[in-house]
């Protein structure tokens, strides 16, 4: 064993122990090493050629004797004296081992006696991991248990063996002083019925172990707890906590972290529930924590807690529980617990993508005159059709008080009808003011003002408004319930914008947990457009049936919209439209039910342009070009598209007008869409023979690129040249050759050039030589920015 440096002095010290005697005076608590260090102790002494005592001393002990004592906290105050007198010895070497009882005034004398000689030398806990923290506490004993044992198990073993020898009394002090740093002497004497003298003496004693020093994690603390436990047995454990709580409510000291452990240990009381919720109620910003008060609340008896700890289950992501309690809760004969219970089960339903059940649950319980069930309501009614239902859910009045957190979720039910027949900017302004509630709310729900908002911002083509809603969000760190879907709908944003690299690393933010469908759906969409503009064919696919696995278990609702678009246009790609046929008849038929709202309908359109532009499909186009058209007037969105689309139709037809083209691709930018400018850019520079335009096309594309931020726009190195060379000339040359444009499409797969050079028949050098003319016609300053350009060229005719 490794003792400290003070230690290994006095072992150094004893050797010449014979020629100069010394004092020593070594204080720790259980486990830590004294008996060790006493037996080196005695091995230096007795190499020396020092005759040993190991008992305290007697009158008949000549002067010089040699006493190594260990446990010396366990004499009587006459044999402490003695051993105290025999400091005071010149030629006598005392060493001893205790633990540190303060109160022991015997005791104490003998430490201040050695001490005077040499300064106490503290045994105390080792460095060890913080996970280890927590079932060691850094203790010697317990470290070496584990070590041995080779599992957190073998400490709590070695924790009981060893508590064994501990007495009654100070078990019992021990337990109730690991509950709480807080407890003290009176606490003690209160809990136990003993004198305050009696109280102070365990209290010392139970300090002096070690076991309980305000420095040991709550973790170890509760290891120590729930070993005395087991040492005493369940009988005496819940009569000394009952007494315990008993006292502690008389004068009202109960904390809530203390209440929660003593609840958790099954004592009950209203007093104790009370404490509990109230606090619960508290901290509702905190899920996890309040959900542990309400569980506990419950657990002891307070039945009528049942629903604010569904609702708390359903925040902390424990959806499952929640739905399982909410369904119990249906059958209530209390009206409001039975509202309560739809609310909850119905956003647990929309979160894990069954929104028509959801819908059921809301039609099963009519009205109510409640704010936050009723915006519920007409939420998830909208998002499945049911325009007319849902109106009315919001249109009763509210018969409970007119709180922060009440108009907040009327003015996020209100912002979402407003999407369906008022423009943009009406229906934004309610939606953001359930955003700026200083009081947010903090009930299950079908989904979060700020997921709501941001996805209408998305279909209105505001995407800087989008941006700030859903990156405060993800800032604030929203309830577990909705933390993931802020930030893939974050990456959605990112998508679209061509931003690819930061809008994978936010659905790989992610990718790790277990996701509930709806963000399953929405991860796997982002995963599958992010591979199409990529060029990945692999991931792809791989991301698309992923994708369509979920989709076929998920009830379609308007807000699920976007990634069945996304998927819509990867099907196209890779003729697997027929797939999606169920799927996209339903949303349609759900847009058709909600008469067609030019806000929701749009984005999906504009899919459905790209899916007849892959599927080489023009009576496929036409449908959604004229629903674009259509909506031109009322929507900047379906106005860019419009103009886009056709543009693109003509791009393809090969008939390229560097400033229509030019116009076109800015205001998919200007709408979010960069990714589509870019690529609009790219197929216009690919489409026409002359050179200029060619090089202009690039030059935009390379534009749009540098202006969204995209770390692929160019290499950091390029980057910086660029910045400080004179300002880039538009590339001269011509469109890619057909072999040229082999070759790039091979290199975008990330093929080696030997791989490249077998598929199409010609060397590795050929290939190589290739690239650098590539390179060259493209302007490009470096390789990544030569392979950012390609995707945009080469990506698919969509």
């Amino acid at each position: 064993m490794e003792f400290p440096r003070a230690a290994r002095d006095v072992l150094g010290d004893l050797a010449d122990a014979a020629v100069t005697p010394i004092k020593a005076i070594i204080v720790g608590g259980i486990g830590t090493g004294k008996t060790t260090f006493l037996a080196a102790a005695r091995d230096c002494l007795r190499d020396a050629g020092v005759p040993v005592r190991t008992r305290p001393p007697r009158n008949d002990d000549p002067p010089g004797t040699t006493f190594v004592v260990d446990d010396a906290h366990l004499l009587d105050d006459a044999d402490l004296l003695k051993l105290a007198e025999r400091v005071g010895d010149a030629g006598a070497t005392v060493v001893a081992a205790a633990e540190a009882h303060e109160q022991r005034a015997a005791l104490r004398s003998l430490a201040t006696a050695i001490a005077r000689d040499r300064p106490r030398i503290v045994l105390g806990p080792l460095p060890v991991t913080e996970h280890q923290l927590d079932y060691t506490g850094g203790l010697p004993f317990l470290v070496h248990a584990v070590a041995t044992g080779g599992q957190a198990h073998a400490a709590k073993l070695a924790l009981i063996e060893r508590l064994r020898r501990v007495d009654e009394p100070d078990l019992d002090a021990l337990l109730i002083m690991s509950l709480a740093h807080t407890l003290g002497s009176a606490d003690i004497a209160a809990a136990l019925g003993i004198s305050a003298l009696d109280a102070r003496a365990l209290v010392d004693r139970a300090h002096a172990t070690g076991l309980i020093e305000p420095s040991n994690p709550p973790a170890f603390l509760q290891l120590v707890h729930d070993c005395v436990a087991q040492i005493i047995g369940n009988a005496h454990h819940r009569e000394v906590e009952t007494s315990l709580l008993r006292s502690q409510l008389d004068i009202s000291t109960v904390t809530p972290d203390f209440a929660l452990r003593l609840a958790e240990h099954g004592l009950c009381d209203e007093r104790l529930s009370a404490i509990l919720s109230r606090r619960a109620a508290e901290i509702r910003c905190d899920a996890a924590y309040a959900t542990r008060l309400y569980q506990a609340a419950v657990n002891i008896g307070a039945s009528s807690l049942a629903p604010l700890l569904a609702d708390s289950l359903a925040l902390s992501g424990e959806c499952a529980a929640a739905a399982s309690l909410a369904d119990d809760l249906l059958g209530s004969p209390d009206f409001a617990e039975r509202a309560a219970a739809v609310r909850i089960a119905a956003s647990v339903a929309t979160h894990d993508g069954n929104s028509g059940h959801a819908a059921e649950l809301f039609g099963w319980l009519g009205p109510y005159p409640d704010s936050v069930v009723g915006s519920a309501g007409a939420i998830v009614l909208a998002a499945t059709g049911d325009l007319a239902t849902a109106h009315a859910a919001v249109r009763l009045k509210d018969s409970g008080p007119p709180t922060i957190a009440a108009r907040a979720s009327r003015n996020l039910a209100e912002g979402l009808l407003l999407t369906m027949d008022q423009p943009y900017s009406a229906a934004m302004a309610k939606l953001s003011g359930s955003i700026a509630a200083e009081q947010p709310i903090s009930e299950a729900f079908p989904d979060s003002p700020a997921a709501l908002a941001t996805l209408a911002a998305i279909h209105g083509g505001d995407p800087v408004r989008a941006h700030s809603v859903i990156g405060r969000a993800v800032r604030a760190e929203a309830h577990a319930l909705f933390r993931h879907r802020h930030v893939l709908l974050c990456g959605w944003i990112k998508m679209q914008d061509g931003q690819l690299p930061s809008a994978g690393a936010d659905v790989a933010a992610v990718s790790g947990a277990a996701l509930h469908r709806r963000d399953a759906l929405w991860a796997a969409a982002l995963q599958t457009a992010i591979a199409r503009r990529s060029g990945d064919t692999g991931a792809l696919q791989k991301h698309w049936y992923a994708a369509v696995e979920v989709l076929s278990e998920y009830s379609l609702d308007l807000f699920a919209l976007l990634p069945l678009g996304e998927l819509w246009v990867a099907a196209a790609r890779m003729r697997q439209v027929d797939q999606l046929q169920h799927a996209l008849d339903q949303a349609f038929a759900l847009l058709n039910s909600l008469g067609n709202p030019p806000l929701w309908s749009v984005p999906l359109h504009w899919a459905g342009v790209h899916a007849g532009i892959l599927a080489s499909s023009p009576e496929s186009v036409a449908p959604h070009g004229q629903a674009l058209s259509a909506a031109a007037a009322q929507s900047v969105l379906a106005q860019a598209l419009s103009v886009a689309g056709r543009t693109w139709l003509r791009v393809l037809a090969g008939q390229v007008d560097a400033d229509e083209v030019g116009a076109a691709a800015r205001s998919l930018a200007h709408v979010g869409l960069t990714s589509d400018a870019t690529r609009l850019a790219g197929q216009a520079a690919l489409q026409t023979s002359d050179p200029r335009v060619s090089g202009a096309m690039l030059q935009l594309a390379r534009d749009l690129k540098i202006g969204m931020g995209s770390v692929e726009a160019v290499n950091t190195e390029g980057q910086a040249e660029a910045l400080a060379a004179a300002p880039r000339q538009p590339p001269s040359g011509t469109p890619l050759s057909d072999r040229e444009r082999e070759v790039a499409e091979l290199l975008l797969l990330g093929l080696p050039y030997r791989d490249i050079g077998a598929q199409l028949f010609i060397s590795a050098k050929t290939v190589e030589h290739h690239v650098a003319r590539i390179r060259r016609r493209l302007g490009a300053g470096s390789r990544s920015e030569m392979l950012s350009m390609l995707r945009a060229m080469l990506a698919p005719q969509s």
